[in-house]
């Protein structure tokens, strides 16, 4: 691995703590692609059009109130139809990893369409390349998995009833200047909304066989994005439990654009059982694993293109 440059800094503050007591996912995140869009002004390619589309996400330890992060980052492969970018989240003062995460990014010509980068671009950047570290390296979602391909249709995962929220128009609040969701919003457009079914579990904390409260808490995750809706553009989440073992499962989400019935976004996780009172991890309670076992899909994974 080359050496990584730093290329954002941030503080846990009190509006990122969620219910678990730490900094929420989405902050992680957001860390992240700022990293990214600092790499992409170093290596001159703030100049070219790159839609940020695949966003792979390992949680190492969680972070508390106060700490001061900076994100590091490299470049780990380019080919003409994409650029990856590797990034490590860190505590500053102890430099223990927070989260590392691989960042896919999709050239676009003027016109927003997908494009390949010039023979010349190509080339000046691959004298840049460095390796994904093993700590950096994903170990239940597989990143060479296609969750586009094969995914299942709008009348598919109603059919199954696999509704997680409601029904729900895009605001403007979500949106940029263009009308768009921005970039650094589209996970909410899985989660935000009224829950339903098993989506109501939600945020809330169960009770343990041993006085634990439990809560589920993000080990790994990977979104890909095929489009952004606009302003007052109709759309629903749905999820599917693909996995699971002794302390986690494993879920692929996704959000469809309602009136046009087209898949918008897949957003697939791998959550622990998390004691909030002891701070360590749990046995998932043999009724939520009676519960969760009933819902199990594990055709719906996501695979490799054939």
């Amino acid at each position: 691995m080359t050496e990584l440059r730093a290329t954002h800094e941030s503080t846990v503050t009190e509006d990122q703590i969620d219910h678990l007591g730490h900094m929420n996912v989405r902050y992680y995140g957001v860390n992240a692609q700022r990293g990214t869009a600092a790499m992409a002004g170093e290596l001159g390619l703030d100049r070219q059009h790159l839609r940020l589309d695949d966003l792979y996400t390992r949680h190492h330890r969680e972070q508390m109130l106060d700490t001061a992060l900076a994100v590091r980052s490299g470049l780990v492969d380019v080919q003409p139809n994409r650029v990856r970018i590797y990034h490590e989240l860190v505590d500053v003062d102890s430099d223990v990893l927070a989260a590392t995460f691989v960042h896919g990014l999709t050239p676009l010509d003027d016109d927003g369409a997908p494009c390949d980068l010039t023979d010349a671009v190509v080339e000046r950047l691959r004298g840049d390349l460095g390796d994904i570290p093993a700590h950096g390296a994903s170990r239940t979602i597989d990143l060479d998995a296609d969750p586009m391909f094969a995914a299942p249709t709008l009348e598919g995962v109603r059919a199954r009833g696999l509704e997680m929220r409601k029904p729900r128009l895009v605001t403007p609040d979500e949106c940029g200047s263009d009308g768009f969701v921005t970039p650094d919003l589209a996970p909410m457009l899985t989660w935000a909304g009224t829950p339903v079914g098993r989506g109501i579990r939600g945020d809330k904390l169960h009770d343990g066989p041993n006085g634990e409260k439990m809560g589920w808490a993000a080990m790994e995750t990977r979104m890909l994005t095929l489009r952004l809706p606009k302003v007052g553009d109709r759309i629903e989440s749905f999820g599917a439990l693909i996995g699971m073992a002794d302390k986690t499962t494993h879920r692929v989400h996704w959000t469809f654009d309602v009136e046009r019935g087209d898949l918008l976004t897949s957003f697939e996780t791998v959550s622990l059982a998390f004691d909030t009172i002891g701070r360590r991890p749990m046995s998932i309670p043999q009724w939520i694993r009676d519960g969760e076992a009933a819902s199990l899909h594990p055709d719906l994974a996501p695979r490799a293109c054939a």
